[in-house]
């Protein structure tokens, strides 16, 4: 009986490897565009890069015209790139090959946001990386008018305004901060009159803009916390680079009430002061 069973078990087994290996061939060898689009999604999906790539490229090699192909190949391009999977000397290449396959997707598909949405992260996190501040400067631009773009396909999606206002703060926050921590005893704006108007004029427009960003994204989703918590950190910010203790003091007033909402409607804060918003 034990060995019946053995024996039992032992054909299904084998069944069943007989059958995923038949799909597997299936797969791999199929000329249907939309299947290996697909396929190639389901890779992606389950975090399986390398195969998810293969298929993508295997796509467009079937189809240059399919949008999703080089949508779904700049993706995972990207996600390699950005996920430090990629030999640092081959960084250009594969951010140039993403580039190129998400711009086809966008010129292939102009109505469809991923492709600019994918591209501005691209160029966000490339900027984040750079060194140099011409460069990081045009990447973060490259970023916001890109986004911008997706956004004027999708105007009524919250979640849009709410990234362009992170995106916009990740461009100046880390030099507000800086310029901050030089005057750690001040309870005011930056006290050096020169910074503070260089600063001005280099970034208070773009604090407005994400300011308005923010307050649009909490409009359009008033159950979520995290425009809340923006736009109390954003007029936080702003204040440091007003002209008047008045200003400053009417900024900081303003975050404080924008904190208590965030506050009032489920937003809190862990041990650490990190904040756990929904």
């Amino acid at each position: 009986m034990a060995i019946q069973r053995s024996a039992k078990q032992f054909h299904v087994a084998l069944l069943l490897f007989g059958v995923a290996w038949t799909c597997g061939q299936a797969s791999a060898e199929t000329n249907d565009v939309h299947a290996l689009v697909k396929e190639g999604a389901i890779a992606l999906s389950q975090n399986r890069l390398h195969d998810a790539v293969q298929v993508f490229q295997k796509a467009i090699d079937l189809d240059p015209s399919s949008a999703k192909a080089h949508e779904g190949l700049g993706v995972t391009l990207s996600k390699e790139l950005l996920g430090g999977t990629v030999r640092p000397s081959a960084d250009s290449d594969v951010f140039e090959r993403a580039e190129s396959h998400l711009k086809q997707a966008s010129d292939l598909a102009p109505s469809a946001p991923v492709p600019l949405i994918e591209l501005s992260a691209l160029e966000a996190a490339v900027a984040e990386r750079s060194a140099e501040a011409t460069e990081r400067s045009d990447r973060y631009k490259n970023a916001t008018d890109l986004l911008k773009r997706a956004l004027a396909l999708e105007p009524s999606k919250a979640s849009l305004y709410l990234r362009l206002a992170n995106l916009e703060r990740d461009e100046f926050g880390p030099i507000l901060q800086q310029a901050k921590a030089r005057f750690t005893t001040n309870n005011g704006p930056i006290p050096d009159p020169g910074l503070r108007h260089t600063l001005q004029q280099q970034y208070g427009s773009l604090i407005d803009e994400a300011i308005t960003n923010a307050k649009q994204a909490s409009e359009m989703n008033a159950n979520s916390t995290k425009p809340l918590l923006l736009t109390s950190r954003l007029l936080r910010q702003r204040a440091l680079i007003r002209e008047t203790q008045e200003q400053y003091a009417s900024d900081m007033h303003s975050a404080d009430d924008w904190q208590r909402q965030f506050l009032a409607v489920g937003g809190h804060f862990d041990q650490d002061g990190g904040e756990i918003a929904r």
